[in-house]
């Protein structure tokens, strides 16, 4: 019995610098770097966007007035500051005779976004399609357009907040070029993100 209480008292010993660390190894800077650099947004990083808000006729001698628009869309960084994604959305505009234009623009394209601080300011340019409905007259496919500025705040890590506006140019092309239109609006809206 002694021999073996002996033999767990070596091995116990033994074991122990076996275990031990040395401390050259954390004196060396390359292993562990304690300098953390925190951006707003990364490679990989995405948000879901919400918008409301109203949408003015810019080239219609005021035959139309100030209508709604409502919107989501999505996006992914590819850098810090550069993402892709698109957008949906639905605009409202009456006419002086009280018939409805609905136009529904689908947009896909690139945001160049920097910020200071908390407050971001994302610069978007998209391109995609529009169905339009006048008059119970629809028209489908038509190019859409989109060149957007805001500015948000980011409340936490998942959510900012702001104000943005876009500049919509949604042409209306047909075989008789005397019927071509060029469908200029300008929107003021209210948004929220969901940054994930």
């Amino acid at each position: 019995m002694k021999r073996f209480i002996s033999l767990l008292l070596i091995f116990v010993t033994f074991s122990v610098f076996v275990f031990a660390e040395d401390d050259d190894y954390f004196d060396d800077d390359q292993y562990y770097d304690d300098v953390y650099v925190y951006s707003q947004n990364g490679p990989g990083d995405q948000f879901l966007k919400i918008n409301l808000g109203a949408i003015f006729p810019l080239n219609f001698n005021g035959q139309l007035k100030v209508g709604g628009k409502a919107s989501i869309g999505y996006f992914r960084f590819l850098t810090e500051n550069i993402a892709v994604g698109g957008e949906l959305s639905a605009t409202y505009s009456v006419s002086i005779g009280e018939k409805i234009l609905v136009m529904i623009p689908i947009t896909a394209g690139i945001l160049y976004q920097p910020y200071v601080g908390k407050f971001e300011f994302p610069l978007y340019a998209e391109i995609g399609v529009a169905n339009e409905t006048w008059q119970n007259m629809e028209h489908f496919p038509s190019l859409a357009t989109r060149a957007s500025a805001g500015v948000y705040y980011r409340i936490s890590d998942s959510i900012s907040f702001g104000l943005s506006t876009d500049f919509l140019w949604l042409p209306q092309w047909f075989k008789d070029s005397s019927k071509n239109y060029n469908g200029l609006f300008q929107t003021a809206d209210i948004g929220i993100r969901y940054h994930f």
